[in-house]
């Protein structure tokens, strides 16, 4: 027996039922959060939970389970440092506080909102929103990727998709800030098209200077690359394309995406 059912987290489901005669709507229930109200066609079903499936039920039904739904809270992981003062942007006492690098406290979900907001901007970096005095100045201290994934609480997915907007935002914003001319359609192509290091996991073998575009192969040694070309010098990660700094750990760090790519 399958039943559709209409409800808020995942709008249309159909569940599939044993055929036995003894299945009863407890069953259905198990599957659903508690308080719910069953309807078909906008009008309430009182059914008993101690009734059989077959009973108050027939093959292909329709309905609707209606309740509301407990927006799920974020949690700091037991290795994130609390704050005790007041969330800067919420300015919320109740919620956990992660204490940022900068000292300024922040809920997960807070600084969830306020990553995607500076991303959906365009922005590349994410510094901190803290209003430092009268005149309106905020500390604007540069938060690590790892910083915000942490302290925001983020899935695994949650951080992939953070750490790939993240790149592509940075990428964009050198492009659109270099005054040098972009390679031709052959060595776009060559980039697009290059190998991946056997040693180095998903590094890329042929990358462009994220400074003067100059193109550059990676030959043997690490990851970290000073560019060559006269007047140039930028050092950088070979997998990340960021700006290379002493004391960040780069051998971790996530493969920046295509540059020069069609995909916006």
């Amino acid at each position: 027996m399958k039943i559709t059912v209409i409800h808020p987290d995942s709008k249309q489901r159909r569940i599939r039922f044993s055929e036995r005669h003894t299945t009863k709507v407890s069953t259905l229930f198990k599957r659903l959060p508690r308080d719910v109200v069953i309807k078909r066609q906008g009008q309430t079903i009182n059914i008993s939970k101690e009734c059989l499936i077959r009973e108050a039920f027939i093959d292909g039904d329709i309905i609707e389970a209606v309740y509301t739904p407990v927006p799920e809270t974020r949690r700091l992981w037991k290795c994130i440092k609390r704050s005790n003062d007041q969330c800067m942007i919420t300015l919320d006492k109740d919620e956990q506080r992660a204490e940022m690098p900068c000292g300024h406290a922040i809920t997960p979900q807070a600084l969830f909102d306020y990553c995607w907001h500076k991303l959906d901007q365009g922005c590349s970096t994410i510094t901190c929103p803290y209003i430092a005095d009268i005149k309106g100045n905020v500390c604007g201290f540069k938060w690590s990727s790892r910083d915000v994934k942490l302290s925001a609480a983020m899935s695994r997915r949650e951080k992939i998709l953070f750490q790939t907007r993240l790149d592509k935002n940075r990428i964009k914003q050198q492009e659109l800030e270099s005054t040098n001319e972009y390679p031709d359609a052959v060595m776009i192509s060559l980039l697009h098209n290059s190998p991946k290091l056997q040693r180095h996991g998903d590094a890329l073998m042929r990358r462009a200077c994220p400074k003067c575009w100059s193109i550059i192969e990676h030959v043997s040694g690490c990851l970290c690359m000073t560019c060559q070309y006269p007047s140039c010098n930028f050092r950088f990660c070979f997998r990340c394309l960021d700006e290379y700094v002493l004391g960040i750990d780069h051998s971790k760090c996530h493969r920046a995406p295509l540059q020069f790519s069609c995909d916006k």
